[in-house]
């Protein structure tokens, strides 16, 4: 781009020259672009209509900064999980025994970090799989086997099993008596549908 005592704008050929015709005397300015390069102004005077040639060489522009990695996502806020909860077990199991269910399960504690259930077993409950979150198994009565995947493990009455989550687990009875077991699913809201056993008859 020419400026000046006259101006205009010219694209060098294949050969990287551009003419520049019938320039009246003065002074002027070229500034030379192009994508990729550093942007490049030289002055240069023309009298009684004559004017040298002007070699320029544009240097290569530096690549862009990178782009800032974004700003970490600020932790979720925890929801509240409600107000505390006392129960006695032994309380609850004299108003609330399985019978000749095979399966009774109580929900005792139901909010958006945890489910707490009570499960009563006369049967098994088949290989099932919970999502979200993991499962803490405490054996408050009775005797059986918790089943991780194909690895037994022996429980009885006081036994805690974590199972972490996503891992297929299964909970037999043994011997005479019902299995009951304190569950809580934590790091997941209740669900309902969720938390309902597959019972092996």
């Amino acid at each position: 781009m020419l400026s000046g005592a006259a101006t205009g704008e010219f694209v060098t050929g294949g050969a990287g020259t551009a003419v520049v015709p019938a320039l009246k005397d003065g002074l002027y300015r070229v500034r030379c672009e192009h994508d990729g390069f550093i942007t490049l102004e030289r002055e240069f005077t023309v009298r009684a209509g004559v004017y040298d040639h002007i070699d320029v060489v544009l240097s290569p522009a530096p690549p862009p900064p990178p782009t800032p990695a974004p700003e970490p996502a600020p932790p979720a806020a925890i929801p509240p999980g409600g107000r505390p909860m006392t129960l006695s077990v032994v309380d609850y199991l004299d108003k609330n025994l399985i019978g000749r269910e095979p399966l009774k399960e109580s929900i005792l504690a139901c909010n958006p970090l945890e489910t707490v259930r009570l499960l009563q077993m006369r049967e098994g409950v088949a290989q099932h799989v919970h999502q979200g979150g993991d499962e803490v198994i405490y054996v408050v009565a009775g005797e059986g086997t918790v089943r991780i995947g194909e690895a037994p493990t022996k429980v009885r009455a006081g036994s805690l099993v974590v199972v972490t989550n996503g891992l297929g687990h299964a909970l037999e009875r043994g011997g005479k008596n019902p299995l009951i077991v304190v569950s809580t699913l934590i790091g997941a809201p209740c669900d309902h549908a969720e938390t309902n056993p597959v019972v092996r008859r």
